[in-house]
């Protein structure tokens, strides 16, 4: 399946996940940027409050696209030790990384001036564009369990099977509209993908 546009791919999930409308305890979070225009359509939907939650990359020291693990808003991290022992990458680099990640979100979280909804006994719809390994959402729902969510559904329009896998292991429910066998990236499944801008999330926080 080919979505049109996030919002597009927003409107099918909210469908998928219509049972939680109006739900006191449940909240839509996205991680961003890419996953806002899918959460705010889910959240408008259902009548729920939106918020978002950052997870970063952490790049080879040899090469800056390549991850080597990710690290969550709230300092909790994925270490991918294949990798790190292959390359040879000391704790230092690490920490210094996980450092400079945390001082970067910190600054967006004001940029984007959305104080964080606390998740602690809250049924959390976890949202993105798409997944393709599935670690930043994996890393993102262990993170909001650890904050004490009750519960973890994670939402998204695409996953390739083994991620999908992956993501059952660590959330109670997981709603995917396609899981094609062919995955090769997330954007082959949009029309329009274009890189969100800072401002195109600021306008979706404040009109959520």
């Amino acid at each position: 399946m080919v979505f049109n546009d996030r919002f597009e791919a927003g409107e099918i999930l909210a469908n998928m996940l219509k049972e939680y409308a109006n739900d006191p305890d449940t909240v839509v979070i996205a991680l961003p940027r890419g996953g806002v225009p899918v959460a705010y359509v889910i959240a408008k939907k259902l009548n729920l409050p939106m918020d978002i939650f950052f997870v970063k990359k952490i790049p080879s020291p040899y090469n800056p696209e390549a991850a080597i693990g990710a690290v969550s808003e709230n300092g909790l991290e994925f270490i991918n030790q294949r990798a790190v022992a292959m390359l040879n990458v000391s704790r230092e680099y690490i920490e210094e990384q996980k450092r400079k990640i945390l001082e970067g979100i910190a600054q967006k979280r004001a940029l984007y001036n959305k104080p964080r909804i606390s998740v602690k006994g809250k049924r959390v719809i976890l949202v993105d564009d798409g997944v393709a390994t599935g670690a930043s959402m994996y890393l993102a729902a262990q993170a909001l369990r650890q904050e004490g969510a009750r519960e973890i559904i994670i939402a998204v329009p695409v996953a390739p099977p083994d991620a999908l896998a992956l993501l059952k292991e660590v959330a109670d429910r997981v709603v995917v509209v396609d899981v094609p066998v062919d995955f090769m990236a997330v954007g082959q499944y949009y029309r329009d993908f274009h890189q969100l801008s800072d401002e195109e999330v600021m306008d979706l926080l404040k009109a959520s």
